[in-house]
């Protein structure tokens, strides 16, 4: 399998990253980590940038409005974990860019997503810390949080907490009909309510996850999971559908945070990728039963990837954080 760049832009500490494609419009985002701009890239119009908003970046997490162009969110995670001034915003397409407008102040909220229900749509929100004294200051964990998100008036509505305490929430992954949350203390899957009961959390593995993906690698008809180890790393683990460890690596890719997993051709993979040392991006295959491990680009440190389709040709997009770089690569040789 061949990855050829075919686009890159400057964007300094560039970290989230979305699609947007609504009727004829099909757009990139990518936002900075840091006090930088948020830009959008036109799918249509030979990757003409259009910048979303200036600058305050700070951006972890960005979620699509279903069946719209508009999105949510959150800036101001900074400096480094010590966000208690993060806040989420509501970007509202008004044809040629995005309108603001904010959604609510939201401290150390890292990840987050709106889950579409017959109701309406609902928020969870996982906080990486409840307060801090300094970046380094873990001893007050986290919160899942969760509540209705009313569109028509860009707010959260019936927010509580779970009654759970998540030291340095970093991943997250929605499933179907329900998500992955992982921490300090473990991966855990958190159902959605219904008519049997509320929303429900159960720990599936007790091990330090930063980071977790799936794709059924053995095309076996179940996922299996990659998991990055310790709080951003260095290791990654892969396990079998019932989160039995298939491979455990050594400690060789430090600052791990990339991670995808998904069809690319007929068979499916993981993207995983590291920021430190070597920062490689690498594809991950299954072969003998094993994985196998293929380098796309070194030196590049990318914080989040991910696969998007267009025209019958795959794409990868990396925001190829150490590098300062937003990249897309044309996928070729997929069989």
């Amino acid at each position: 399998m061949n990855f050829t760049k075919i686009f890159k832009d400057q964007l300094d500490h560039c970290y989230a990253i979305m699609r947007l494609h609504n009727q004829n419009h099909d757009f990139i985002v990518v936002a900075s980590e840091e006090n930088r701009p948020c830009y959008a890239y036109d799918l249509n119009n030979n990757y003409k940038r259009i910048t979303v908003w200036p600058d305050i970046g700070g951006t972890m997490t960005m979620v699509p409005i279903p069946g719209t162009l508009n999105f949510v969110a959150t800036q101001r995670f900074y400096p480094g974990f010590n966000s208690s001034q993060c806040r989420i915003v509501k970007e509202i397409f008004n044809g040629t860019n995005w309108d603001q407008t904010v959604v609510g102040d939201f401290p150390y909220i890292h990840r987050f997503d709106l889950i579409s229900h017959d109701g309406g749509l609902w928020f969870v929100g996982c906080s990486i810390a409840n307060s801090k004294k300094n970046t380094d200051d873990w001893s007050d964990p986290g919160r899942i949080w969760v509540g209705d998100y009313d569109d028509r008036e860009a707010k959260v509505n019936n927010l509580k907490q779970l009654d759970f305490e998540l030291t340095k929430n970093h991943g997250y992954k929605r499933m179907d009909g329900y998500s992955l949350i992982t921490g300090a203390q473990g991966i855990y899957r958190l159902d959605y309510p219904d008519s049997n009961g509320d929303w429900k959390l159960t720990r599936l593995v007790d091990r330090e996850t930063s980071d977790i993906a799936s794709a059924d690698l053995n095309d076996n008809g179940k996922p299996e999971y990659l998991a990055i180890e310790g709080f951003h790393g260095p290791y990654i683990r892969i396990y079998d559908c019932n989160f039995n460890t298939i491979f455990k690596s050594g400690s060789d890719s430090p600052f791990g945070h990339a991670i995808w997993g998904g069809r690319i051709g007929s068979k499916q993979y993981f993207i995983f990728g590291f920021r430190s040392e070597r920062q490689n991006l690498e594809l991950i295959g299954f072969e003998d039963g094993k994985p196998k491990f293929n380098l796309i680009e070194s030196n590049v440190g990318p914080s989040n990837v991910l696969v998007y389709e267009k025209e019958g040709v795959q794409y990868l997009l990396s925001a190829n954080r150490e590098a300062n770089q937003v990249a897309i690569y044309k996928i070729l040789n997929t069989d």
